[in-house]
């Protein structure tokens, strides 16, 4: 007879396999370690990390403690205060209940917690390798818990091979504390990477005043607050006007009882609520907490609890999609407000304010870099001539905006020549309407001068590099210190396309340039978005056909959008561009530049 094939596994290889699903990565630990935290009541959680986490994370907090019993229970698996019997399932008001979280850290990492209770006199520490117990004692600690973890993943090579840079790791646990304090604004957070203060948030009276230490007070004042109750659900929270987007939906914070958790029919709400609102290929920054009966909702779908399920997904999708657009269709007060902030901000010496006061709050993070720096309207009129000031600039003066560039033979096509054509006019305020004896022709703006500013980036490129144009005077770009390390170490990939950008403090830029072929005026609009639009794992790539993905960005982002109405000038500076360039017929991501309407079907469609 065959031997038996299954078998129970190990306690330690079990243990190990759960903590696979619990805790992915430094940032999934620390996630699970302040959402204890959170649960334990506490005013204030301490958290610093070294190596991205992987080295050591520590999490203190002034919560309620434990006993030594109940301490030595909870490294146990499947140990919890929150869950006593399987009705306690459908009615979970906690953010931990598995029992799983202390139990999977410890038994891959080296952990020693400490914990007291108020009305014990003494603390009790453990220390733990591996998920086994090696010692116990007593110990002298204020009330509240202190954990530290070590070597994450020591014992899981194969777990620890797949985590990425310390960069990129530093970021990801920025950003789970950061979507953490969003919410949880009564209570007072810190985080420390390598002994540098990334978060310090002292305890904030709203929401909004949480936002504004976060993401900075210019983002906050253009916060339009919401609340609205709709079929037994509240939807709350603050959402930017419409005038303000940006170029990745990295801003979309959603929480569901208080929980953080990224649910596509909650994205699909807020993403319909802004169509029409926002450019094509734009998102908000936006809170929304959506409140219902803890009955209503499943949060025991995903092992790491960033997932629901609604037990009445229309329903949810109704009130958070009518919660948004009611309070949208009205913004003539806050935006009167947020312009006076502007104005204010953008006044004569405003730049050399923001760059003194850079250091002065690190913890101040719009992660919309320039959203401090002084930058022209996107509605003003495109600029045909350099001025003086960039004229004497030490680059050699190129065409800025839609500027005719060095006169050369133009190329052989078969397309018509779009400069000889009659402009007609603009249609939608995105698309120029030209005439000829063939025909009528629909030219899309923006696609057309991201093709003529694509070719040119890419022609500079095979001469030796991008020309930078510099700036009459730096501007300092904050940074979302949930990112900032992964983006100061892209600095050489920036600066390899055109921006002459240095890092300033723990959390800033230093703009210093921007690729001349748009000129510095928008130089750092322009560093916001790519910076925006940036992967987890930055820009590391190779290759020429790698690094040409990053020109289309450049040159998508630095290009004009439809919806901005040009004047007569720049139409025929633009087309003249146009008939010089290569491949014009399409832009870089393949789109056509333009659509024929030949004489002759114009002709039948009117039965003539």
């Amino acid at each position: 007879m065959a031997g038996r094939l299954i078998h129970i596994l190990p306690e330690q290889v079990a243990s190990q396999i759960a903590a696979g699903e619990v805790v992915e990565r430094p940032a999934s630990a620390i996630k699970e370690l302040v959402e204890n935290s959170l649960d334990a009541g506490a005013h204030r959680i301490d958290i610093a990390i070294e190596r991205g986490g992987c080295g050591r994370i520590e999490v203190a907090d002034d919560g309620c403690g434990m006993s030594r019993e109940d301490a030595i229970l909870s490294l146990r698996r499947h140990a919890t205060s929150k869950i006593r019997d399987a009705a306690d399932l459908t009615a979970i008001r906690t953010f931990g209940f598995r029992g799983e979280a202390l139990a999977s850290i410890a038994s891959v990492s080296r952990m020693t917690l400490r914990t007291r209770r108020p009305e014990d006199g003494a603390g009790v520490e453990i220390a733990a390798t591996a998920g086994d117990i090696e010692q116990s004692r007593e110990c002298a600690i204020a009330p509240g818990t202190r954990i530290d973890v070590r070597d994450l993943f020591f014992n899981t090579p194969a777990r620890l091979k797949f985590l990425k840079t310390v960069a990129t790791e530093q970021s990801a646990v920025a950003e789970a504390v950061q979507r953490l304090a969003l919410l949880n604004h009564r209570v007072a957070f810190t985080l420390t990477a390598d002994g540098r203060t990334l978060f310090d948030l002292p305890r904030a009276a709203s929401m909004l005043e949480r936002v504004r230490q976060i993401l900075g007070p210019k983002l906050a004042a253009q916060m339009l607050a919401f609340d609205s109750r709709r079929d037994a659900v509240r939807v709350h929270g603050l959402a930017t006007m419409s005038q303000e987007s940006f170029a990745t939906p990295r801003m979309v914070f959603t929480f569901v009882n208080g929980r953080s958790v990224r649910d596509k029919l909650l994205a699909r709400a807020v993403a319909q609520a802004y169509q029409t609102l926002l450019p094509r290929g734009r998102h908000p920054a936006i809170v929304v907490s959506v409140e219902l009966r803890p009955e209503d909702l499943d949060v025991n779908v995903h092992p790491m609890k960033t997932e629901v399920r609604f037990r009445n997904s229309g329903m949810i999708f109704e009130a958070v999609y009518h919660a948004l657009r009611e309070r949208l269709a009205d913004q003539t007060e806050t935006a009167a407000r947020a312009f006076a902030s502007s104005a204010a901000e953008f006044a004569p010496g405003a730049a050399a304010a923001v760059i003194a006061t850079s250091e002065a709050a690190p913890h101040v993070d719009p992660s919309i870099a320039a959203s401090r720096s002084p930058e022209p309207s996107s509605s003003g009129p495109l600029r045909l001539v350099p001025d003086a000031a960039v004229a004497s600039a030490t680059q050699r003066p190129l065409g800025l905006g839609f500027a005719p560039a060095a006169a050369g033979p133009a190329p052989q096509a078969a397309v018509p020549a779009y400069s000889r054509l009659r402009v007609i006019g603009q249609l939608f305020a995105g698309y120029i309407a030209l005439e000829g004896d063939e025909g009528m022709l629909l030219v899309d703006q923006h696609a057309a001068h991201e093709r003529v500013t694509f070719e040119k980036l890419r022609s500079q490129l095979k001469e030796g590099g991008i020309r930078t144009q510099a700036m009459l005077a730096p501007v300092t770009i904050e940074l979302n210190p949930a990112r900032a390390a992964q983006i100061q170490a892209s600095v050489p990939e920036l600066r390899a396309m055109g921006f002459d950008v240095e890092p300033f403090g723990p959390a800033a830029l230093l703009l210093k340039g921007a690729p001349a072929v748009f000129g510095p005026e928008g130089g750092a609009k322009l560093l916001t978005d790519m910076i925006d639009s940036m992967g987890e794992s930055g820009w590391r790539q190779s290759g020429q056909s790698a690094f040409e993905n990053l020109l289309k960005q450049l040159a998508c982002h630095g290009s004009v959008r439809v919806g901005r109405v040009l004047e007569q000038a720049e139409i025929t500076a633009l087309l003249a561009e146009l008939d010089r360039t290569e491949y014009k017929t399409n832009c870089p991501h393949g789109r056509p530049v333009h659509i024929a309407f030949p004489r002759g079907q114009i002709e039948r469609m009117f039965r003539r």
